[in-house]
């Protein structure tokens, strides 16, 4: 019985197919008009029937939303306490710092600006990396003392006369700077050679090094002030490891010279160590 309504319909709709196919390549203007009349019927019907699934469809993208906002505000709140706890922890860290450091008589560095300076001549030779500064003695300059720019340092001052100094920059091959690794502290020297990317040496054995470690002085020393940007790790192989400086020694333009010193207090006292602390305690 199944097997007979099957060849009845299939025969039916094929009957259906080819007289609709007949009949519209004769009257194609009847049928085109139908399928218009049908298109101008449902398509009131069609609009209807999508707004309730755009409704639908709306408020569940309304509900993604808020579920993201709320996840991200948790994640907000949970940060915010952290970085409060880290701020406490840091705040007790920096004050046993500073008892220690006067317990033990440290000391805390002190940057002194001397005085701005302009370049008023470059050495431009491929075996001296040098220039010179329109600033001397008058102005408070002495022999080896730091020169840096805004972006990092620069060199040294070598010589130094009434009006004017002479700047040993610190890609010229007989430059040593003191420096360490930012992330870790390890310290090296950046030596120069002459060529636009200084080296550091003295990596110490078992530790390692990568491009795109930044390099800070390490303020041994005594010369420039510990922490200043030195540049950015831009080659490791068998040669040794080149630095990108983080200022621009080929297009100088105005300089500062820095003094660095070490500020210490009066020494305490043999058995006033422990008064002190109390006193800070206190």
């Amino acid at each position: 019985m199944k097997e007979v309504r099957y060849r009845f319909s299939t025969g039916f709709f094929i009957t259906l197919s080819l007289a609709l196919l007949l009949f519209g390549n004769k009257n194609a203007t009847v049928v085109q008009e139908a399928r218009s009349t049908l298109i101008d019927v449902f398509v009131p019907v069609l609009d209807v029937v999508s707004r309730p699934i755009e409704a639908v469809d709306s408020a569940f993208g309304w509900v993604q939303q808020v579920a993201i906002v709320f996840s991200e505000n948790k994640r907000l709140r949970e940060e915010n306490a952290k970085l409060k706890n880290d701020r406490i922890k840091a705040s007790q860290l920096a004050i046993d710092n500073q008892r220690l450091k006067k317990l033990l008589n440290v000391g805390e560095g002190q940057v002194n600006t001397i005085a701005a300076a302009r370049v008023v001549a470059d050495s431009d030779s491929p075996f001296f990396k040098s220039v010179l500064i329109n600033r001397g003695t008058s102005d408070g300059i002495a022999k080896g003392q730091a020169v840096i720019t805004e972006n990092g340092i620069v060199g040294r001052t070598i010589t130094v006369g009434n009006s004017s100094a002479r700047v040993l920059l610190a890609t010229d091959i007989n430059s040593r700077i003191p420096v360490k690794l930012a992330s870790r502290g390890i310290n090296m020297i950046l030596e120069g050679d002459n060529s636009a990317y200084p080296k550091v040496t003295f990596l110490p054995l078992g530790e390692e090094i990568a491009v795109g470690d930044l390099i800070l002085t390490s303020g041994y020393g005594m010369v420039f002030p510990p922490d200043l940007p030195v540049g950015q790790v831009i080659e490791v192989d068998e040669k040794g490891v080149k630095i990108k400086l983080s200022g621009e020694l080929h297009n100088l333009n105005y300089v500062s010279i820095v003094g660095y010193e070490i500020i210490r207090n009066q020494l305490t006292q043999p058995g006033r160590a422990g008064t002190a602390l109390q006193e800070d305690q206190n």
